[in-house]
């Protein structure tokens, strides 16, 4: 079972947002001399929609914004699309492509511009923005998070840029093909000191002696954690509003196996529960009660 759980219709998605403009898939297009084209230069963000309502959107522009920020896109240069956005271009979007119900996948791609040079950009580039939307299986979604996922362990990989979500992504690619040649849904990286950071697309989260743990956030961008998920965020708000107990420390690979439950989170997948890492049951190898808990209080809609 694949966690990409995007639906892969025939019938062809009629709009994509390309820097300000609503085109044609068949006509929309960006410069070879990209940025992200040629240097995997720039960020993406990824969120759910629900009846035409992006989830999340504030936290998830958020983070792009602080993205940018760490890569040294100026604010300002945000400003166009934001303002298309706050106008309600999601929205639109989503209607114009037969999306104004159920749930759909959003992406958003953001690169540092157009250049002809070498490495060193120069300052005064204006990013290129496009936003993609599909539609989401809703049935498998919600196999999934009823009867949860199995992971294995991958060594050797690790995130380009922990903490930001870069379109320097092919150690996640990597790591996640290794996955799929083992049969499992998802890749988890652990560093060289054993301890198991987040998934190819995931953030973790364990169960152990009833209180439960998630690995921390990195110091700074680039150092070597895990990414602030969105929805990471919402289950550690969700468990304090609910006094359960949660901390944020680092899990150990053998910590993880040897969890009562355990469970993964993403903007897609929301909480799902995870069942067996490797060849080891996690728990009763079945969804946990606490996983299950957060489930049931967790609505984004």
């Amino acid at each position: 079972m694949c966690l990409a759980l995007v639906s892969r219709g025939t019938e062809p998605m009629n709009r994509i947002y390309v820097n300000g403009s609503l085109v044609d898939e068949n006509k929309a297009s960006i410069p070879v001399f990209d940025r992200g084209f040629s240097y995997g230069d720039g960020l993406f963000e990824t969120m759910r929609a629900c009846d035409g309502r992006p989830v999340f959107l504030k936290e998830h522009l958020e983070r792009l914004k602080k993205g940018a920020a760490a890569i040294s896109i100026p604010r300002a240069k945000l400003k166009p699309v934001e303002s298309d956005i706050e106008n309600g271009i999601l929205s639109e979007l989503l209607e114009k492509n037969g999306l104004s119900e159920g749930e759909a996948y959003i992406k958003i791609i953001l690169t540092r511009g157009v250049d002809r040079g070498g490495h060193l950009p120069p300052k005064d580039l204006d990013p290129t923005t496009v936003i993609l939307t599909k539609p989401l299986e809703k049935k498998t979604l919600e196999g999934t998070r009823k009867n949860g996922v199995r992971a294995v362990l991958v060594r050797g990989y690790a995130p380009a840029l922990p903490g930001i979500k870069s379109l320097n992504y092919l150690p996640n690619i990597l790591a996640k093909l290794e996955a799929g040649r083992l049969k499992a849904a998802e890749g988890l990286f652990v560093d060289h000191r054993g301890r198991v950071t987040e998934g190819t697309s995931t953030n973790l989260f364990v169960v152990i002696r009833g209180i439960i743990r998630t690995p921390p956030l990195s110091g700074g961008p680039f150092t070597d954690k895990c990414l602030p998920g969105v929805t990471r965020g919402a289950v550690i708000k969700l468990a304090s509003g609910h006094d359960i107990k949660l901390q944020e420390a680092p899990v150990h690979e053998k910590t993880l196996l040897a969890s009562e439950e355990a469970f993964l989170t993403n903007a897609i997948l929301g909480i799902v529960p995870l069942i067996r890492v490797d060849k080891t049951p996690i728990g009763s190898g079945r969804p946990g009660r606490v996983t299950r808990l957060l489930q049931d209080f967790y609505k984004p809609e």
